[in-house]
């Protein structure tokens, strides 16, 4: 991160012309040495005189004016009223532009405008009206400090209320369309763990509109990133199956379990209540919690009892979560035309999209006798998630 850093600041430097400036600078502290040297009449060789004349053209140039070297002559007073004006004139001109530069880069990283450099992100592309809910309940559920990227063409005024609502958490923010490849390849997608795609729907778009572009950004992030788990949300539960076809873990219909919801209000309020409060990070929580290795072979019943006393924590469910194995598993390192032909073929029959997705098997209230093991998630009811 630190080289990345100086090479992109070097660059930029470049590019403001910072070094000719330093140049000028240093030429006007040679020029200062030698006519310091050439004008005073000190004992000693010349490379004395010349070493005491740079050291006191550095000391007139930055105007710190120790006093410990003060010329005598006409010229080397002289000498040094040229670099008293043209240290004004350069020094200024350097300080100014470094610091136009640190106040553009702020600007830009403030608008959405600079790529990101941070690695194992979560991308949420797109945006929606409640958006900031979303954000809320994700940054509330991370079980880490984990960073979060927003692609969107959020306006100025509603970014800068997001960064004063979300201070404390590492949320990053990339201007622009996030189903174009630049913008993606800005956002470091080659490096991201997770994306989520909203379903958002500009001023004039129909649903299916909407849903396309959806599926166009799902292609263009499997491009890049074959290994990305991606969770895209719908508006027309009849697109699901191209959503899966290109490799998307979890597609969610927008409104498809309010009717759920509803019908549950009616029959009984209570559930309904308790329904949407499982839902909020406020109070009681539904969360997952990695099975620890050393109740691997044991019954559920152990651990549950465990969790019980030390965290009042409730197990309700139990899943496994484990990737298949994707076709660049299967391929060598290095590009060879032998893996060129596989992945073509594979593409040319459709399957690609059999690799690299993830498979879930969930248990709801499952037995007490049921044994554990690796890759398995138990999900409990409790206030905060067990920390084991």
């Amino acid at each position: 991160m630190i080289k990345d850093f100086i090479t992109r600041f070097v660059e930029v430097l470049h590019r403001e012309r910072i070094f000719p400036l330093l140049l000028a600078v240093l030429l006007l502290v040679l020029l200062g040495g030698v006519g310091f040297s050439f004008f005073e009449p000190q004992t000693g060789p010349w490379l004395v005189r010349f070493g005491t004349g740079i050291w006191w053209s550095l000391v007139t140039l930055t105007t710190v004016g120790y006093g410990d070297v003060v010329p005598t002559t006409l010229g080397g007073r002289l000498v040094g009223v040229g670099l008293m004006l043209g240290g004004v004139l350069s020094l200024s001109l350097v300080t100014a532009t470094v610091a136009s530069v640190f106040v553009e880069r702020k600007f830009r990283r403030g608008r959405g405008l600079e790529a990101i450099k941070t690695a194992k992100q979560i991308l949420i592309l797109g945006w929606h009206y409640d958006g900031e809910i979303l954000l809320d309940q994700l940054l509330r559920r991370l079980p880490a400090p984990m960073p979060v990227v927003l692609v969107n063409k959020l306006p100025p005024e509603q970014l800068e209320g997001l960064k004063e609502r979300f201070p404390t958490f590492d949320v990053q923010y990339l201007w622009g369309d996030p189903c174009r490849e630049e913008i993606l390849e800005k956002a470091n997608v080659r490096q991201a763990l997770k994306a989520l795609i909203l379903a958002d729907r500009q001023e004039g778009e129909t649903a299916e509109q909407v849903d396309q572009r959806t599926l166009l950004t799902v292609l263009t992030l499997k491009s890049m990133n074959a290994q990305i788990r991606i969770l895209a949300e719908l508006l027309r539960p009849e697109n699901r199956a191209h959503l899966e076809r290109a490799g998307v873990d979890e597609v969610l219909v927008r409104g498809q379990y309010d009717s759920l919801l509803l019908a549950g209000a009616l029959a009984a309020p209570g559930l309904y209540h308790i329904l949407t409060a499982l839902l909020t990070v406020e109070g009681q929580n539904l969360w997952p919690v990695a099975v620890p290795a050393r109740f691997h072979g044991r019954p559920l019943g152990e651990l549950a009892a465990y969790l019980k006393e030390r965290h009042q924590a409730l197990p309700v469910a139990i899943y496994t979560e484990g990737r298949a194995l994707a076709l660049d598993d299967l391929l060598s390192g290095e590009p060879s035309g032998i893996d060129e032909f596989i992945r073509r073929k594979f593409t040319e029959s459709g399957m690609t999209h059999l690799f690299g997705r993830t498979k879930v098997d969930c248990q709801i209230n499952p037995a007490d006798s049921q044994i554990l093991g690796p890759h398995q998630f138990v999900v409990v009811i409790a206030a905060k998630r067990p920390a084991l």
